[in-house]
């Protein structure tokens, strides 16, 4: 509860962002699996649950630079390794998101 009162208190400042809620977080390497957002809780409906931090990361770098990624929320995590093709079009997966909040 606290935690999206927040995020809405962010979103009706107008100040740019974009609020990123990982999945499950893992340590495992970064870069070989397929990311996928969501909104609302949806991919928990999946099993598409858990991330490797060093996704994370790369993500909230990434974001600095796209425009599409501005006023946006998401929820991300990843396929699993072997499943899809690993991301390395940023543009492409900040473009998905539809969610403001």
């Amino acid at each position: 509860v606290w935690k999206r009162k927040a995020e809405q208190y962010l979103a009706d400042s107008g100040i740019p962002y974009t609020i990123i809620r990982a999945g499950g977080l893992q340590d495992r390497e970064g870069g070989i699996r397929e990311l996928v957002v969501g909104k609302n809780d949806e991919l928990l409906a999946t099993e598409t649950r858990t991330i490797a931090r060093a996704d994370v990361a790369e993500t909230c770098i990434r974001v600095l630079s796209f425009e599409e990624a501005k006023f946006k929320a998401l929820d991300l995590a990843s396929k699993p390794e072997g499943v899809g093709i690993p991301t390395d079009d940023f543009k492409a997966l900040f473009s998905q998101i539809t969610s403001t909040f």
